[in-house]
């Protein structure tokens, strides 16, 4: 048969020999060709309170560890010791809230209590520090002093983050900071030192000299993070 009747040279159009797609073809074609509008997907952030985004800042942690350390200093020197620990845990609590860790900052925080309770217990032992308030839990120091240990440990993934890995440097900046502090105690009037002043500074330094490593190093195996060597590049943790 012919596809024109009227013109018997014409064979039939037929859509496999010719080579025309179907109109249903080359719609799906179109709709395949034709670029899609791409929606840019925006970020939720997280609404926190007020109150909270305080403890989250660098400078803000760092505020409150010297604002835990003036409360419980001042607190002691008047008569109101429990003070310095109440404001201690307020602004830990904040810090943990924010925390991309806190089960590794509680376990830090823990362990900086413990080292500080024997660390400042012997040498206190040792006739380095007098303090005012009278020994009533089998150790003697009292509870504001070793709740000093963890106000400083909750800087350390903060405000002291670039200390992570630096463990060389950590002992030096406690040996010389540390001694001052416990001077700025003095200052205050909540501790004697019972040795003179540099005896006494040289004992705290060695003392912390030996527990800002290992701070660090507790810092470092609990809380996951960039960790930095003792010459400034970046190692795993």
């Amino acid at each position: 048969m012919y596809g024109d009747p009227m013109n018997p040279t014409v064979p039939p159009s037929d859509p496999a020999v010719s080579g025309s797609p179907p109109a249903a073809t080359s719609e799906a074609q179109r709709r395949v060709d034709t670029p899609q509008a791409v929606v840019p997907h925006v970020p939720v952030k997280e609404l926190r309170p007020l109150w909270v985004t305080w403890f989250a800042h660098p400078f803000a942690n760092w505020f409150w560890f010297y604002f835990g350390f003036v409360v419980a200093l001042s607190g002691s020197n008047m008569k109101y010791p429990s003070s310095g620990p109440v404001v201690i845990v307020a602004w830990l609590t904040g810090h943990l809230v924010n925390a991309k860790h806190p089960w590794g900052e509680i376990k830090l925080l823990l362990a900086s209590m413990g080292i500080g309770y024997v660390l400042d217990g012997i040498v206190t032992r040792m006739g380095v520090l007098k303090f005012h308030e009278p020994s009533s839990w089998w150790w003697p120091i009292p509870l504001w002093m070793v709740m000093m240990w963890p106000n400083f440990a909750g800087t350390l993934n903060s405000s002291m983050k670039w200390l992570r890995g630096r463990y060389r440097i950590g002992a030096f900046l406690g040996a010389i900071a540390g001694p001052f502090s416990y001077y700025g105690g003095v200052k205050w009037g909540s501790v004697d030192l019972g040795w003179g002043f540099w005896p006494a500074m040289i004992v705290i330094g060695i003392e912390w000299a030996l527990a800002m490593p290992a701070l660090l190093w507790l810092s470092a195996r609990w809380v996951p993070g960039p960790e930095i060597s003792d010459q400034g590049t970046a190692v795993s943790v």
